[in-house]
């Protein structure tokens, strides 16, 4: 091979090493080490030098092996996802499912209780639901500051929660609709209820909400029916176990302090 030819065979190889670290978007791509190669260094050479150490992955805590997805555990709404944990925004998330009727999508930011968010959005399965995401500081932490309740619109029981007063909020939905919401905050506590002239008079049965694995009851799933000018709805009461507020709070406590 003579020595021009060696030289451009070079040239080549060098520009195609280069194009080849090279991103999508036209930067460079950072060269780490791959699993169990402990011996290259940044640049691929100088073996055993300079190389970057990949960190050990953490061992996951309590609070990331949390798990708080709930289901409605018998009759007509069986298995109907109710209740989850957003760990990346540390909110409790409720979901009850609209009655049929016209569908509006709103989205809702709560002024007097800081964080509070209520949306309508369609599944993936197109059923209505309402969907409500609560800090859980709000619910383990702070105290909500709103006109107290003990009992649902009419004066009917709050059904499946602890005695006591409630801070509580109502809120119309869909303009379309006579579909209203009602929130009630408690220690360890939350009451969701929507109302709605769906539901008949006669008709309330109460479903414990659990886990998927069916051993544990987070809370409990009411279809409250219609008594006289009152109208009936659906009641969501969640009540959170002392073990799992101790290990929300002490997430939450890691963040604040």
């Amino acid at each position: 091979m003579n020595t021009s030819r060696l030289a451009g065979l070079l040239v080549a190889l060098m520009t195609t090493s280069l194009l080849a670290a090279c991103s999508k978007d036209g930067g460079f791509q950072a060269i780490t080490p791959t699993a169990g190669d402990s011996t290259q260094g940044s640049n691929g050479d100088n073996s055993g030098q300079g190389g970057t150490t990949t960190p050990a992955p953490q061992t996951p805590s309590a609070y990331d092996k949390l798990d708080m997805n709930a289901y409605v555990g018998s009759g007509s709404y069986e298995n109907e996802h109710v209740l989850s944990l957003d760990k990346a925004n540390n909110a409790l998330l409720l979901y009850l499912p609209l009655p049929p009727g016209p569908f509006s999508s709103l989205y809702i930011d709560v002024p007097n209780v800081k964080g509070v968010k209520i949306a309508t959005v369609l599944d993936s399965q197109q059923k209505a639901r309402v969907a409500v995401s609560i800090p859980l500081k709000l619910i383990v932490k702070d105290k909500v500051t709103l006109p107290a309740a003990t009992t649902l619109p009419g004066g009917r029981a709050l059904p499946m929660m602890p005695s006591g007063e409630y801070p509580s909020l109502a809120l119309g939905l869909n303009q379309n609709s006579d579909n209203k919401m009602f929130l009630y905050f408690g220690v360890n506590a939350v009451g969701l209820f929507l109302e709605s002239s769906y539901f008949p008079e006669y008709i309330g049965i109460t479903a414990p909400i659990k886990n998927k694995a069916g051993t544990r009851t987070l809370g409990y799933f009411t279809i409250v029916p219609k008594q006289g000018v009152n109208n009936g709805g659906l009641f969501l009461s969640f009540v959170l176990p002392n073990d799992l507020a101790k290990i929300i709070d002490d997430h939450l406590s890691g963040i604040i302090n």
